[in-house]
């Protein structure tokens, strides 16, 4: 086993990425997405995502560097249910007693570790994931439904539904200071960018409604699920999307 690194980056003011894998700043296990720490002030934390489940002990050193024990973070949210994303909120749950949250309808999926749902059978299959990858069940305390709020300490997110990558995918909105952060999940990335893939619930038209509906909230900052943040004039970006999908054309893919 190798030796485990502890490594954060803050990107933004109570917002640090403690996780994120191969197609990201490599901060904990290839497998892992970017996972986000939000200090909400007053000892309230939550968290986004939970990474691939492979090696979560990373992530949790890399939140402990930062002086915070992950016994401390209330919330876990969930932006959608592929493995990447979501397989490690069993362990988080288990080991640190945090409330997971995702969208209704994939809730029963993480709840039962519906393979199929979660296009899970179908990584392996391709050989995105390890022949004996697992995809623990864990209980959800809190189905979203678009514009649901959630707290946490002074902050307050927004549910934005926003399939098309996946099925029950969402954003969290975060407004403050005059300003839109958009927690986007695998919705929209740098460069205009999509992820477009080969599984049962990635649905081209309902992807471009997506972007279409953040192209109408003109964001100024994306926290996405893979690749670098970008702090200032995100809508651009998502402007780079939109227009692609509506010459009918699909964006590049990450």
């Amino acid at each position: 086993m190798h030796r485990l690194h502890s490594v954060m980056i803050q990107v933004d003011e109570g917002i640090y990425l403690v996780g994120s894998g191969k197609y990201g700043f490599r901060l904990s296990d290839p497998m892992d997405c970017n996972v986000y720490l939000l200090d909400g002030g007053n000892g309230k934390y939550a968290m986004v995502d939970a990474g691939g489940g492979l090696e979560p002990e990373r992530i949790a050193a890399n939140i402990e560097r930062l002086g915070v024990s992950p016994t401390q973070i209330q919330v876990l949210l969930l932006t959608h249910g592929h493995g990447d994303h979501a397989a490690g909120a069993a362990y988080f749950q288990r080991q640190y007693g945090m409330q997971v949250m995702a969208s209704e309808e994939i809730m029963p999926w993480i709840q039962s570790g519906d393979r199929e749902k979660t296009s899970i059978d179908a990584a392996v299959r391709a050989g995105v994931y390890p022949a004996d990858y697992e995809f623990p069940p864990c209980s959800v305390a809190r189905g979203l439904r678009e514009n649901d709020e959630i707290a946490i300490g002074d902050l307050v997110l927004k549910a934005i539904d926003t399939p098309g990558h996946a099925r029950g995918h969402l954003s969290f909105l975060l407004e403050r200071d005059g300003r839109k952060l958009l927690f986007g999940g695998d919705s929209v990335f740098a460069g205009g960018k999509v992820v477009i893939q080969n599984v049962w619930d990635c649905v081209i038209f309902e992807y471009a409604s997506t972007v279409e509906k953040l192209h109408g909230l003109r964001i100024d900052s994306l926290f996405p699920g893979h690749g670098v943040v970008l702090l200032t004039e995100a809508w651009r970006a998502v402007a780079e999307a939109q227009a692609c999908f509506g010459r009918l054309d699909v964006p590049p893919n990450l």
